[in-house]
């Protein structure tokens, strides 16, 4: 079984896990909008166990997750159509973000799970934000964000973040380093996602991973650019990384490393 369909039949076993109510103590499914107006509005509500449900639409707002395990995400948690991620977007505008943020000791229930995020624009993480925790962001795609400083897409920072079988695509690092992915400290894995047409200011087109021990396999590497000396694709610092059977393409830098500099 590959590893898209086996994430897809854990999550989908932990949605029939809470529409059952087969866990200890019985989950519940709010809906967006028809139980609450918002996504935020939907964790407010939520306990422990609970599954956000979001139909699709385009939602212009930012979201927390308040140290909640619960799963939030599109209807793609209940069919496994791909579809329904394009379809369900939390959009900044241009002008909102980070979009997602994991800042309250978060665990790897706490899950993104089948959502666009696009047009976010923050100072760090256009798209996401996450300073310590482990959370688990799965099946989304990440379009188009923008950060001043670091991680156009995503900025993770002490966190073991988990980030599985998604699209990050023409994010940007406008002043700064990680395009894609600004990771600093902390053992995230990365597996199974596709990183295209991320750029960067400095270094790390795709990724910059500094003081870190990520693993980091099975990823598309593709058309990302660095306008600084390192590395269109992943640059790599004082880490002790893991990165294995990932493809690397046409990434370029003004300098070195168009692929990787380690």
């Amino acid at each position: 079984m590959s590893a898209r369909h086996t994430l897809t039949a854990f999550v989908l076993a932990v949605f029939a896990a809470a529409l059952t109510g087969s866990s200890t103590c019985r989950a519940t499914i709010i809906e967006v909008p028809a139980d609450q107006p918002t996504i935020q509005a939907g964790i407010g509500a939520a306990a422990t166990g609970d599954t956000v449900l979001v139909a699709p639409d385009t939602y212009s707002e930012t979201i927390d997750f308040l140290g909640k395990s619960i799963v939030v995400g599109s209807h793609y948690l209940t069919t496994g159509d791909p579809a329904y991620t394009e379809l369900t977007i939390i959009d900044g505008g241009g002008t909102q973000g980070p979009l997602a943020s994991f800042t309250s000791g978060e665990d790897s229930l706490s899950m993104l799970v089948g959502m666009t995020l696009q047009h976010g624009l923050a100072s760090q993480g256009g798209a996401v934000f996450c300073s310590g925790g482990s959370p688990r962001i799965s099946d989304c795609v990440i379009f188009s964000n923008d950060a001043l400083d670091g991680g156009g897409g995503i900025y993770a920072a002490g966190a073991d973040l988990i980030i599985e079988n998604c699209h990050l695509e023409d994010n940007s690092a406008v002043g700064a380093s990680g395009g894609g992915i600004h990771m600093t400290a902390g053992s995230s894995r990365i597996t199974g996602c596709v990183f295209a047409g991320n750029s960067a200011h400095w270094v790390g087109g795709a990724m910059l991973l500094w003081e870190s021990s990520p693993v980091i396999t099975d990823n598309v590497i593709d058309a990302n650019s660095s306008s600084g000396n390192y590395a269109g694709g992943i640059y790599s610092r004082d880490c002790s990384a893991v990165i294995a059977r990932n493809v690397f393409s046409n990434n370029t830098a003004d300098g070195i490393g168009g692929g990787l500099f380690y």
